[in-house]
């Protein structure tokens, strides 16, 4: 279901946005749509989001003998 919407747009905003569609064969009101859906699926910004190598490494070490004290020993032996 589709309905009406009454934007107020800066002038050269809006001649971007006719350009930008022209050259992807899209019509402007698929482009605002577009633009819009991506912002209503966004994650909050609570929700942080990681980089892909960040996500990669996530969950690397479960399989690790290393425990937090082997960490904090690490850390006492580099800083102090």
């Amino acid at each position: 279901m589709s309905g009406k919407l009454t934007l107020y747009i800066e002038e050269d905003v809006i001649n971007y946005v006719k350009s930008y569609a022209k050259a992807h064969k899209l019509s402007v009101s698929k482009v605002v749509n577009n633009f819009l859906t991506l912002l209503k699926n966004h994650k909050p910004e609570d929700e942080t989001e990681n980089a892909p190598l960040t996500n990669s490494l996530q969950g690397v070490l479960k399989k690790s003998d290393l425990s937090e004290e082997d960490y904090h020993r690490y850390l006492e032996e580099k800083y102090l």
